[in-house]
Protein backbone atom coordinates (compact mmCIF):
# COMPACT_ATOMS: atom_id res chain seq x y z
CA UNK A 1 0.00 0.00 0.00
CA UNK A 2 1.25 3.49 -0.92
CA UNK A 3 -0.28 6.87 -0.22
CA UNK A 4 0.91 9.19 -2.69
CA UNK A 5 -0.56 12.21 -1.40
CA UNK A 6 0.12 13.10 2.71
CA UNK A 7 0.72 16.43 4.80
CA UNK A 8 2.62 16.99 8.42
CA UNK A 9 2.88 20.87 9.67
CA UNK A 10 0.62 23.13 10.17
CA UNK A 11 -2.52 23.75 8.43
CA UNK A 12 -4.58 27.13 8.96
CA UNK A 13 -5.38 26.07 13.09
CA UNK A 14 -4.20 22.68 12.85
CA UNK A 15 -1.18 21.19 13.54
CA UNK A 16 -0.41 18.04 12.48
CA UNK A 17 2.45 15.93 14.27
CA UNK A 18 4.90 14.08 12.65
CA UNK A 19 4.27 11.12 14.95
CA UNK A 20 0.55 11.39 13.97
CA UNK A 21 1.11 10.34 10.58
CA UNK A 22 3.63 7.90 11.98
CA UNK A 23 0.77 5.86 13.87
CA UNK A 24 -1.75 6.74 11.66
CA UNK A 25 0.39 5.21 8.72
CA UNK A 26 1.55 2.01 10.86
CA UNK A 27 -2.79 1.82 12.35
CA UNK A 28 -3.17 1.68 8.18
CA UNK A 29 -0.49 -0.52 7.14
CA UNK A 30 0.79 1.85 5.03
CA UNK A 31 3.99 0.91 3.46
CA UNK A 32 5.26 3.96 1.86
CA UNK A 33 4.23 7.54 1.93
CA UNK A 34 4.70 10.54 0.11
CA UNK A 35 4.54 13.91 2.23
CA UNK A 36 5.39 17.49 1.94
CA UNK A 37 4.74 20.08 4.88
CA UNK A 38 2.06 22.24 4.87
CA UNK A 39 4.26 24.73 7.22
CA UNK A 40 6.19 25.92 3.87
CA UNK A 41 2.52 27.97 3.10
CA UNK A 42 4.43 30.19 6.00
CA UNK A 43 7.56 30.43 4.11
CA UNK A 44 9.19 28.51 7.51
CA UNK A 45 11.33 26.50 5.23
CA UNK A 46 13.61 25.23 8.79
CA UNK A 47 10.92 23.96 10.45
CA UNK A 48 9.34 22.21 7.48
CA UNK A 49 12.32 20.55 6.91
CA UNK A 50 12.74 19.87 10.50
CA UNK A 51 9.10 17.96 10.10
CA UNK A 52 10.37 15.82 7.33
CA UNK A 53 14.09 14.97 9.17
CA UNK A 54 11.15 13.85 12.25
CA UNK A 55 8.71 12.02 10.19
CA UNK A 56 12.08 9.76 8.12
CA UNK A 57 13.39 9.27 11.76
CA UNK A 58 10.70 7.75 12.92
CA UNK A 59 9.62 5.79 9.84
CA UNK A 60 12.71 5.43 7.73
CA UNK A 61 12.56 4.24 4.30
CA UNK A 62 8.39 4.26 4.34
CA UNK A 63 9.11 8.28 3.96
CA UNK A 64 8.73 9.56 0.19
CA UNK A 65 9.66 12.64 0.74
CA UNK A 66 7.75 15.52 -1.52
CA UNK A 67 9.93 19.16 -1.67
CA UNK A 68 7.22 21.82 -1.84
CA UNK A 69 8.49 24.82 -3.47
CA UNK A 70 6.97 28.34 -3.23
CA UNK A 71 7.89 31.47 -5.80
CA UNK A 72 9.66 32.67 -3.01
CA UNK A 73 11.60 29.78 -2.10
CA UNK A 74 13.36 29.93 -5.15
CA UNK A 75 14.65 33.49 -4.41
CA UNK A 76 17.29 32.04 -2.22
CA UNK A 77 15.61 29.55 0.11
CA UNK A 78 15.82 27.05 -2.26
CA UNK A 79 19.12 25.88 -0.22
CA UNK A 80 17.75 24.55 2.50
CA UNK A 81 16.04 22.15 0.87
CA UNK A 82 18.95 21.18 -1.68
CA UNK A 83 21.51 21.33 1.65
CA UNK A 84 20.19 18.63 3.81
CA UNK A 85 21.00 15.02 3.73
CA UNK A 86 17.01 14.34 2.39
CA UNK A 87 16.84 12.32 -0.30
CA UNK A 88 14.17 14.03 -2.28
CA UNK A 89 11.62 11.98 -4.57
CA UNK A 90 9.08 14.16 -5.82
CA UNK A 91 8.47 18.18 -6.77
CA UNK A 92 5.34 20.08 -5.43
CA UNK A 93 3.73 23.46 -6.51
CA UNK A 94 0.74 24.77 -5.66
CA UNK A 95 -0.72 26.78 -8.34
CA UNK A 96 -3.81 27.75 -6.16
CA UNK A 97 -1.97 29.90 -3.57
CA UNK A 98 -0.19 31.36 -5.63
CA UNK A 99 -2.17 32.30 -9.09
CA UNK A 100 -0.64 32.85 -11.96
CA UNK A 101 3.10 32.10 -11.09
CA UNK A 102 3.52 28.36 -11.93
CA UNK A 103 1.95 28.56 -15.61
CA UNK A 104 4.35 30.73 -17.38
CA UNK A 105 6.50 28.07 -18.45
CA UNK A 106 9.38 30.39 -19.45
CA UNK A 107 9.16 31.91 -15.89
CA UNK A 108 9.52 30.64 -12.37
CA UNK A 109 7.91 26.99 -13.62
CA UNK A 110 11.22 26.49 -16.17
CA UNK A 111 13.12 26.46 -12.46
CA UNK A 112 11.07 23.46 -11.26
CA UNK A 113 11.27 21.77 -14.41
CA UNK A 114 15.36 22.12 -14.14
CA UNK A 115 15.51 20.62 -10.06
CA UNK A 116 13.03 18.21 -11.46
CA UNK A 117 15.37 16.79 -14.46
CA UNK A 118 18.31 17.44 -12.29
CA UNK A 119 17.07 15.22 -9.17
CA UNK A 120 15.49 13.01 -12.25
CA UNK A 121 11.95 13.00 -10.01
CA UNK A 122 8.57 13.46 -10.71
CA UNK A 123 6.74 17.06 -10.06
CA UNK A 124 3.12 17.09 -8.14
CA UNK A 125 0.90 19.96 -8.83
CA UNK A 126 -2.17 21.04 -7.26
CA UNK A 127 -5.18 20.82 -9.43
CA UNK A 128 -8.61 22.60 -8.79
CA UNK A 129 -12.13 24.20 -9.98
CA UNK A 130 -10.50 27.67 -9.95
CA UNK A 131 -8.86 28.92 -13.30
CA UNK A 132 -5.20 29.62 -11.93
CA UNK A 133 -4.73 26.01 -10.78
CA UNK A 134 -7.34 24.01 -13.71
CA UNK A 135 -5.37 20.72 -14.81
CA UNK A 136 -5.47 22.42 -18.70
CA UNK A 137 -3.49 25.62 -17.38
CA UNK A 138 -0.26 22.78 -17.42
CA UNK A 139 -0.74 20.82 -21.10
CA UNK A 140 1.60 22.89 -22.80
CA UNK A 141 4.54 22.21 -20.01
CA UNK A 142 3.36 18.51 -19.66
CA UNK A 143 3.55 18.23 -23.56
CA UNK A 144 7.24 20.40 -23.78
CA UNK A 145 8.62 17.88 -20.96
CA UNK A 146 7.93 14.84 -22.11
CA UNK A 147 11.32 13.11 -19.95
CA UNK A 148 9.38 14.48 -16.86
CA UNK A 149 6.75 12.85 -15.37
CA UNK A 150 3.56 14.98 -13.88
CA UNK A 151 1.16 14.23 -11.10
CA UNK A 152 -2.04 16.19 -11.19
CA UNK A 153 -3.22 16.10 -7.96
CA UNK A 154 -6.78 15.65 -6.91
CA UNK A 155 -7.64 15.68 -10.84
CA UNK A 156 -9.85 18.72 -11.42
CA UNK A 157 -11.66 19.29 -13.47
CA UNK A 158 -12.20 15.74 -14.17
CA UNK A 159 -12.62 16.08 -17.48
CA UNK A 160 -9.74 18.27 -18.68
CA UNK A 161 -7.55 15.75 -15.91
CA UNK A 162 -8.67 12.92 -17.92
CA UNK A 163 -8.08 14.17 -21.07
CA UNK A 164 -4.60 14.91 -20.67
CA UNK A 165 -4.06 11.78 -18.64
CA UNK A 166 -5.13 10.09 -21.40
CA UNK A 167 -3.16 12.07 -23.93
CA UNK A 168 0.42 12.25 -22.33
CA UNK A 169 2.81 9.50 -21.40
CA UNK A 170 4.01 11.77 -18.41
CA UNK A 171 0.83 12.86 -17.22
CA UNK A 172 -0.97 10.81 -13.71
CA UNK A 173 -3.24 11.75 -11.28
CA UNK A 174 -3.80 11.26 -7.74
CA UNK A 175 -6.84 10.34 -5.88
CA UNK A 176 -6.61 13.03 -2.83
CA UNK A 177 -9.92 14.54 -1.88
CA UNK A 178 -11.23 12.90 -5.32
CA UNK A 179 -15.01 11.47 -5.08
CA UNK A 180 -15.50 7.79 -5.78
CA UNK A 181 -17.24 8.93 -8.83
CA UNK A 182 -14.99 10.32 -10.54
CA UNK A 183 -11.95 7.89 -9.61
CA UNK A 184 -14.26 5.10 -11.25
CA UNK A 185 -14.16 8.04 -14.06
CA UNK A 186 -10.89 7.19 -14.72
CA UNK A 187 -11.05 4.13 -14.41
CA UNK A 188 -13.90 3.21 -16.71
CA UNK A 189 -11.80 5.64 -18.77
CA UNK A 190 -8.73 2.53 -18.96
CA UNK A 191 -6.78 5.02 -17.09
CA UNK A 192 -5.61 2.34 -13.69
CA UNK A 193 -2.77 2.41 -14.85
CA UNK A 194 -2.42 6.17 -14.87
CA UNK A 195 -4.05 6.99 -11.08
CA UNK A 196 -1.83 7.06 -7.99
CA UNK A 197 -3.99 6.29 -4.68
CA UNK A 198 -3.75 9.80 -2.08
CA UNK A 199 -5.66 10.91 0.78
CA UNK A 200 -4.41 14.12 1.76
CA UNK A 201 -4.33 12.55 5.13
CA UNK A 202 -4.25 14.42 7.66
CA UNK A 203 -6.43 17.65 6.10
CA UNK A 204 -9.42 15.60 6.13
CA UNK A 205 -9.58 16.61 10.13
CA UNK A 206 -9.74 20.03 9.44
CA UNK A 207 -13.18 19.33 6.68
CA UNK A 208 -14.47 16.82 9.04
CA UNK A 209 -13.43 17.54 12.69
CA UNK A 210 -15.73 14.71 14.57
CA UNK A 211 -14.57 12.30 11.66
CA UNK A 212 -11.92 9.26 13.11
CA UNK A 213 -8.96 9.18 10.21
CA UNK A 214 -8.50 5.40 10.62
CA UNK A 215 -12.11 5.01 9.53
CA UNK A 216 -12.32 7.20 7.23
CA UNK A 217 -9.21 5.86 5.50
CA UNK A 218 -10.21 2.11 5.78
CA UNK A 219 -13.66 3.63 4.20
CA UNK A 220 -12.30 4.70 1.15
CA UNK A 221 -10.33 1.64 0.46
CA UNK A 222 -13.47 -0.28 0.76
CA UNK A 223 -15.32 1.87 -1.54
CA UNK A 224 -12.15 1.86 -3.86
CA UNK A 225 -12.50 -2.01 -4.42
CA UNK A 226 -16.29 -2.18 -5.15
CA UNK A 227 -15.35 0.03 -8.93
CA UNK A 228 -12.61 -2.12 -10.07
CA UNK A 229 -10.49 -5.27 -10.37
CA UNK A 230 -8.00 -6.53 -8.17
CA UNK A 231 -5.24 -6.01 -10.89
CA UNK A 232 -6.62 -2.22 -11.42
CA UNK A 233 -6.85 -1.80 -7.09
CA UNK A 234 -2.87 -2.92 -7.39
CA UNK A 235 -2.46 -0.68 -10.23
CA UNK A 236 -3.96 2.47 -7.80
CA UNK A 237 -2.70 1.63 -5.17
CA UNK A 238 1.28 0.71 -5.54
CA UNK A 239 2.16 -0.28 -9.15
CA UNK A 240 1.42 2.61 -10.01
CA UNK A 241 3.71 4.70 -7.34
CA UNK A 242 6.27 2.19 -7.60
CA UNK A 243 7.18 2.87 -11.20
CA UNK A 244 6.72 7.08 -10.70
CA UNK A 245 8.22 6.88 -7.38
CA UNK A 246 11.41 4.49 -8.39
CA UNK A 247 10.47 2.19 -5.58
CA UNK A 248 12.47 -1.14 -5.41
Amino acid sequence: MIDSHIHVGQFNDIYIEPSVIHDLMAGLNVDYYAVSSTTICEENYPKAIDELQEIIWLDKDKVIPVMWITPDGLNGNIAWYLETSIKWRCLKIHPFLHPDVWTNADGKMSEVIDIAKELDIPVLIHTGNEVSCQSNQFEAIIANNPDVLFILAHGRPLNQTIRIVKRFDNAFADTAFMPIGQIKAFIESGLSHKVLWGTDMCIPKYFYPSCDLFQYYKGKLTELATICSPKQYRQITHDNAIIIFNLK
